[in-house]
């Protein structure tokens, strides 16, 4: 696969959950170097989305949480400046995962020469998916049967439900103080936060993450006409670069050099800025 194909997307996204949902309720895990949890249905997922997307010689790349380090220099380099590399998560929220909690899925992001420019995720408990295509957002439900539901998908900041709650990374939960009435959940999953932002049951999302969490659920958020800026008030682009990750080789790399809150109301947007006192790295 070298183009942005829904339906292809869709596809691969349902035989990526059916994987997921086959092992849930009794995932063999084991710790990572970075002390994060990965489980068997982490690495059969990625092997799959590699089979599709893993393609040098045709021009194809894939970045992915549970492989990217076994890349040399020279494979990354390509993909960053590559106009066909994909991006993946294969269990974005697996400390939920690990424990029966709804709030896992799969992410996909097209990244061209550096750029986010399409994105997908799902959760395969819910069997609800978000795609892009060309700047429209499309919903899809019932991936795990023959034929799913699409149809486009607008956003209603104005069903918001009462309250405001706030989504936070686990980061800032642990780091940062927040003075606010607001409910705060500190899920661990970035498709889970997205998937509840775009649903209207919570207001906004502050996170701090590695590229793969994102680049499926960037795209989606800006086609829905949710953006994101980082907490300083800077606009946040979805471009790979030196200003908005960590690139060097180390235990850092490709993580976001600060955290970026999501929200369609600006002026949410300052109130949760005037209201947390935020502690430095």
């Amino acid at each position: 696969m070298t183009l942005w194909k829904p339906d292809e997307i869709l596809n691969l996204l349902g035989s990526a959950g059916a994987i997921g949902l086959k092992h849930v309720t009794a995932p063999a895990t084991e710790l990572k170097t970075d002390r994060s949890v990965v489980t068997v249905a982490d690495r059969e997922i990625e092997a799959l989305l590699a089979a599709r997307f893993d393609r040098p010689k045709l021009g194809s790349y894939m970045i992915g949480e549970e492989t990217v380090s076994s890349r040399d220099e020279e494979y990354l380099s390509a993909a960053l400046n590559s106009s066909v590399c994909y991006v993946v998560d294969p269990i974005d929220g697996t400390a939920p995962y690990t424990i029966g909690l709804p709030l896992w899925g799969v992410s996909i992001g097209l990244m061209e020469q550096g750029v986010l420019t399409e994105g997908a995720f799902y959760l395969p408990v819910q069997d609800e998916a978000f795609v892009t295509c060309r700047g429209t957002l499309w919903y899809a439900r019932g991936l795990q049967i023959a034929t799913p539901e699409v149809v486009p998908f607008h956003y209603d900041s104005n069903s918001v439900v009462p309250g405001r709650h706030i989504s936070i990374s686990q980061l800032s939960a642990r780091r940062w103080r927040f003075d606010l009435s607001n409910q705060l959940f500190a899920w661990s999953s970035c498709v889970g936060s997205y998937y509840h932002l775009l649903k209207g049951n919570i207001a906004a999302y502050l996170q701090s993450s590695r590229l793969w969490d994102l680049a499926g659920g960037v795209p989606v958020l800006r086609a829905a006409g949710i953006e994101g800026r980082f907490f300083d008030g800077r606009p946040f682009e979805p471009k790979v670069t030196h200003d908005n990750f960590e690139l060097a080789p180390g235990p850092f790399r490709w993580r976001l050099r600060e955290h970026v809150l999501f929200t369609a109301d600006p002026a949410f947007f300052d109130e949760i800025r005037q209201h947390t006192r935020v502690v430095k790295e």
